[in-house]
């Protein structure tokens, strides 16, 4: 009789430890809302995502990826923690997206874990979004001719055209009587020898780099612009592009049209746009996302991704 119970004993304390082990092998629980549910192309969209994670792990956004498909990033805020309880922290992260493609969309904004020197990336359930077309049902995908002009009688005075093209040439005769003055004066004047230029200096691109690392810690807008200048220097240098006055969206597309690797293009797009995050919403990322930042812009400059 007591093998029996011993042998129950056993089992019991068993199936409470197999199911301790499952529960802490648990996906952390995440609330996805996307207010309001439905749009149209290029309306502005409050995404909000509440996630709860063990302590010294924190989550951010990680736009560019798979899972957030045609829905694009116009303003991200910095990560909210609302409680901390039973030994687990409850963050907030919030942004504003755009939607770019029509119909339902399957929207999963994914997220990135920082933990340590680790990072990985978290797919939400799937938030309801469903982007409306512009054109009624039963509108021809046609344009509509403009109606033709309507002729005004009496508002025309019939000295007008005349006094038009008398003020046109008379307007040209006096603008190439200047030229002609001006040549004329030029041609006088004695030409100084040109000086020599001075040689180019070139800027070695990894100078804005070694800035950035210097004040990753204590001035991370600084950091940040440094790090964004020299990425768009060194990708408008080597696939020929105005990176500069290109947003993070369009460099992106403009790389992968220019023939360079999509992951590559996804890397300098996602940087730049958590560059634009630091230096103009106020977003401060964790110690250890400013050193993956750094890493990732000196492969992006050396040419090693």
């Amino acid at each position: 009789m007591s093998r029996r119970l011993l042998l129950g004993a056993a089992l019991l304390a068993a199936a409470a430890l197999g199911a301790g082990a499952a529960g802490a092998r648990q996906p952390p629980a995440i609330e996805v809302s996307v207010e309001p549910a439905s749009a149209r192309i290029g309306d502005h969209l409050r995404l909000s995502v509440r996630i709860v994670l063990p302590p010294g792990q924190q989550p951010e956004f990680a736009p560019g990826t798979d899972g957030w498909g045609p829905v694009e990033l116009v303003r991200l805020e910095a990560p909210r923690q609302l409680a901390t309880a039973a030994g687990e922290t409850a963050w907030l992260l919030e942004a504003t997206v755009a939607p770019f493609a029509l119909g339902d969309i399957p929207f999963r904004p994914t997220i990135a874990v920082t933990a340590g020197p680790d990072i990985v990336t978290i797919e939400p359930p799937p938030a309801s979004l469903r982007v409306l077309p512009t054109l009624l049902p039963d509108a021809p995908l046609e344009l509509t001719p403009l109606p033709p002009p309507v002729p005004i009688t009496g508002a025309e005075s019939p000295f007008l055209r005349p006094a038009i093209a008398a003020g046109a040439a008379a307007g040209a005769i006096a603008f190439a009587a200047v030229l002609i003055v001006l040549a004329r004066a030029l041609r006088r004047r004695p030409r100084p020898a040109p000086a020599l230029a001075p040689p180019p200096q070139v800027e070695p691109p990894l100078e804005g780099l070694l800035l950035a690392e210097s004040t990753i810690e204590t001035d991370p807008v600084a950091a940040y612009r440094a790090l964004a200048a020299t990425v768009r220097a060194e990708l408008a240098r080597r696939f020929g592009i105005p990176a500069t006055a290109l947003t993070a969206a369009e460099l992106r597309a403009r790389l992968e049209a220019r023939g360079a690797d999509r992951w590559v293009a996804r890397l300098a797009g996602g940087l730049l746009e958590e560059c634009d995050a630091v230096v103009y919403a106020g977003y401060r990322p964790a110690p250890e996302r400013r050193r993956a930042d750094l890493a990732m812009a000196y492969e992006l400059v050396d040419g090693h991704t």
